[in-house]
């Protein structure tokens, strides 16, 4: 039965596992060798050759059998420790964005996850202006923020520092809405399997164990779909978020002043007791604002408030070295 829970879960996914599984449940219902094979290749990634091989035998095989399995290489590897973190984060976000459209109508947005934007997430937009925003979990502690960026444990956030510059060139608008939550992932974890249908559960061990071509796809849709479709017994065990929000220009402008804040650029030691990433450590107390203030001024004042406040300017006495 499992070709068929994956096909009826993840039938629209580009991964070539939900394309094996599609075509064994149309197979067993009857289709023909060669028109399956056909469809198989125009839907996945796979040559017309390996099509028509794997569709030979695929009626009567086990599909899981033409899969590769997946290897993990740490979290980066598993998608509870990063994408239902972030896809249950989103959803908080959003409905702060649905308070937001209630309190001012004239705001709206647009959500940008499923478009391919690397930097935005949701965009707010009023009168033909446009606000970005990029939604972060902090799930995990810098335990050592202390000695190697100044800052308490508890105070420090981190922002990547490439993509910052980035949005700079692109989306200079961008403001990062961050949800502080460090056991938001042991939550997910203990919880996570009680909240499936042993369809869902199902397709959920074949994802965990498999992979191949655009697996990302079929793990986005299942990821996002459980946490929409089972959002009431998500929300029951995570707490209320609470988001801090920074602008990437300021992330910057905290880099180019307080180079020690970004282990890598301004601290020798870089490699002992931070990550690989090259991220700007901001203090959540005195450098990053709540949602809550940002949605009343956006409600008093229409989003051209904020991209004021993160465009702002002053004048400064600046060394400019000829030599």
């Amino acid at each position: 039965m499992s070709s068929e829970h994956v096909a009826r879960i993840l039938g629209d996914s580009r991964w070539v596992g939900a394309q094996i599984a599609k075509a064994q449940v149309a197979l067993r219902d009857g289709a023909e060798k060669e028109a399956t094979a056909r469809a198989l290749y125009e839907s996945s990634s796979l040559s017309l050759k390996r099509s028509r091989e794997i569709v030979e035998t695929l009626r009567d095989t086990e599909f899981k059998s033409f899969l590769e399995e997946r290897t993990r290489i740490g979290s980066a590897e598993n998608p509870i420790t990063k994408m239902f973190p972030a896809a249950v984060t989103e959803r908080q976000f959003l409905d702060q964005l649905d308070h937001l459209r209630e309190a001012r109508p004239s705001v709206n947005y647009r959500d940008e996850r499923f478009t391919g934007h690397t930097l935005v997430d949701f965009t707010i937009m009023e009168s033909g202006i446009a606000l970005p925003v990029n939604v972060k979990n902090a799930g995990t502690r810098f335990e050592n923020a202390t000695s190697l960026v100044g800052l308490d444990p508890d105070d420090c956030i981190p922002i990547p520092a490439y993509k910052a510059y980035d949005a700079l060139e692109r989306e200079p608008n961008l403001l990062y809405a961050i949800c502080i939550d460090y056991k938001l992932i042991s939550k997910i974890e203990r919880n996570l399997l009680t909240y499936f249908s042993a369809e869902e559960a199902s397709v959920w061990k074949i994802l965990s164990k498999y992979a191949g071509p655009l697996i990302r796809d079929a793990e986005d849709r299942f990821v996002y779909s459980m946490v929409n479709r089972h959002w009431e017994a998500f929300s029951r065990h995570v707490a209320i978020p609470v988001f801090r929000i920074i602008s990437a220009r300021k992330a910057v402008r905290i880099l180019q002043k307080q180079p020690k804040r970004t282990p890598g650029i301004g601290l020798r030691s870089w490699g002992t007791g931070a990550s690989a990433e090259v991220n700007v450590h901001v203090s959540v107390a005195d450098e990053t604002k709540q949602w809550a203030e940002i949605h009343s001024r956006i409600v008093k004042h229409g989003i051209t408030d904020i991209i004021s406040a993160v465009n702002r300017k002053k004048t400064e006495v600046v060394f400019d070295p000829e030599v």
